[in-house]
């Protein structure tokens, strides 16, 4: 699988579901995500990529969590940031349905939703 790399000031500064800016004071959620057993996102560790969700047909972006990390170390392989408990609902909705039909994730892991 080849997924285009997104500068973190670019990802991380805005919510992963609507894409508004996040200010750096604000309170953000998080929603963890384990890949499924064969996929190998390793070149891309420590990096935000861009994902399809293909169920929603919508583009979003995901923190690579990087080996030995917190995240990682909680069961993380992906990592999404949103900016409220609404937005946040909403990007598990969709990641549920990818789950379902099987695409790149395995199970998901509410961070502060």
């Amino acid at each position: 699988m080849e997924f285009n790399i997104i500068p973190d000031k670019d990802a991380l500064g805005k919510c992963t579901w609507c894409r508004n800016q996040i200010d750096e004071e604000a309170e953000v959620f998080c929603i963890g995500a384990k890949l499924k057993p064969d996929t190998d996102l390793s070149e891309y560790q420590s990096h935000c990529i861009e994902i399809d969700l293909g169920a929603e047909k919508k583009q979003v972006c995901m923190m690579v969590t990087a080996k030995g990390s917190e995240a990682r170390n909680a069961g993380n392989d992906g990592m999404f940031m949103v900016c409220s408990k609404k937005c946040g609902r909403q990007l598990k909705a969709a990641l549920e349905k990818d789950i379902f039909v099987g695409k790149l994730f395995d199970t998901l892991q509410d961070t502060r939703l």
